[in-house]
């Protein structure tokens, strides 16, 4: 009789009031935004052989800021309570491994 109902209390449907926050799903969609507007300008640079000019520079430095935004949010939205952190753990990671990379990227142009 105990494992029917232990067998029943699997099965059934559980409810629960967890949400997706709304910042993270904004933060995940800014870390893409980012990272689809620094491969359009990596696309810009190549088609000009590397002499694209400052306002693609300048460009790389706006997909930084906004990477960075964009891992605040998601930063602040994983500290609110009774969510569901996929979003705001795929923008934090998203936003984070682009962040490094963009600051690696701009070390390296200044260093050669």
């Amino acid at each position: 009789m105990g494992s029917q109902k232990k067998r029943q209390k699997q099965s059934s449907l559980h409810l629960t009031d967890k949400r997706h926050p709304v910042s993270g799903v904004f933060a995940a969609f800014i870390g893409l935004v980012s990272v689809v507007f620094f491969i359009m300008l990596c696309f810009i640079s190549s088609q000009s052989h590397g002499k694209a000019g400052i306002m693609v520079g300048l460009g790389g430095i706006c997909c930084f800021v906004l990477s960075l935004f964009g891992f605040v949010i998601s930063w602040a939205s994983l500290r609110r309570e009774n969510i569901r952190p996929l979003f705001p753990s795929i923008a934090a990671i998203i936003n984070g491994l682009s962040m490094v990379f963009y600051l690696v990227l701009y070390i390296l142009g200044n260093l050669m």
